[in-house]
């Protein structure tokens, strides 16, 4: 049957339709990648397609260590992180480079932190999408990961790269709704996310890991949980709205993206030549 695009039971039916894709990209996404939602599966893709650039991109600039073979799918050099965007607070917050608080978000260290992102997304993200929809879930898991990055580079912690502070935000969004859900679904899903929270803990006090990042992202994801309605819009304006704000914060990652591909390299090489003096 037709119903509309922002419907989230059939109207001849009453079945759900969350993992039913209107025709076009999300459809695409979810042949793709099954059991993907929307939004999840496109931001598996951007951070897939990432990894592949940063892996085959040759030297940004000459003169530099540049990895090759399997230690580059293992571990990028800093310079290659730097390239493409990763947080330094002097250039994020000196030098005017606020795309840094965003690219951050697609970007990996090497090809195990890059799974181990993966498989958390790919297990949070549908639910989260599933519960709140598509244009909510974009805007909670973008504003999650700005906050992370914020706190990150605002506190000064090493270079910040990765998914792990808006999937923090995740685990913060949905531990909130467990407990505003309520019932043996809101207490099941709540139970669960504080095992994970506990073991995130765990692991940001491991070397090497940015615990600031993840602490900003925990942070925004459950403000967000604590403000943000989930189900179905209750009129068109607020589905009108969230449809907004989700193209606005999409515009303004492309943008990021634009800005990172233009000035990237001469940030690099401006470095590199006061390093040289």
């Amino acid at each position: 049957a037709l119903v509309p695009r922002a419907a989230w039971t059939c109207t001849e039916c009453g079945a759900g339709l969350s993992r039913v894709r209107a025709p076009g990209l999300s459809r695409v996404i979810s042949n793709l990648i099954p059991g993907a939602t929307a939004a999840t599966g496109a931001i598996l893709l951007v951070n897939g397609l990432m990894f592949l650039v940063m892996l085959v991109a040759p030297p940004a600039v000459a003169g530099i260590e540049f990895q090759t073979g399997f230690g580059r799918l293992m571990g990028f050099d800093g310079a290659t992180l730097l390239r493409y965007g990763s947080g330094v607070p002097v250039l994020t917050f000196e030098a005017g480079e606020w795309w840094r608080l965003i690219t951050p978000l697609f970007l990996h260290a090497g090809i195990l932190h890059f799974a181990l992102n993966s498989m958390a997304l790919a297990s949070l993200g549908p639910l989260a999408e599933e519960e709140y929809g598509t244009e909510r879930f974009g805007v909670m898991y973008l504003l999650s990961g700005l906050g992370g990055t914020l706190v990150a580079q605002y506190l000064g912690g090493v270079r910040t790269v990765g998914a792990s502070g808006a999937i923090c935000g995740l685990l913060g969004l949905l531990l909130v709704h467990g407990w505003r859900r309520g019932g043996a679904y809101g207490s099941a899903m709540q139970s669960v996310m504080a095992r994970n929270a506990m073991l995130m803990v765990v692991m940001s006090l491991l070397p090497g890991i940015d615990w600031r990042s993840h602490l900003g992202g925990f942070l925004a994801g459950g403000l967000l949980g604590l403000v943000v309605p989930w189900g179905p819009y209750r009129t068109r304006a607020a589905a009108t709205l969230w449809s907004m704000a989700a193209l606005a914060l999409l515009a303004i990652s492309v943008f990021a993206f634009y800005s990172m591909a233009i000035h990237g390299t001469a940030t690099l090489q401006q470095l590199l030549d006061l390093r040289g003096r």
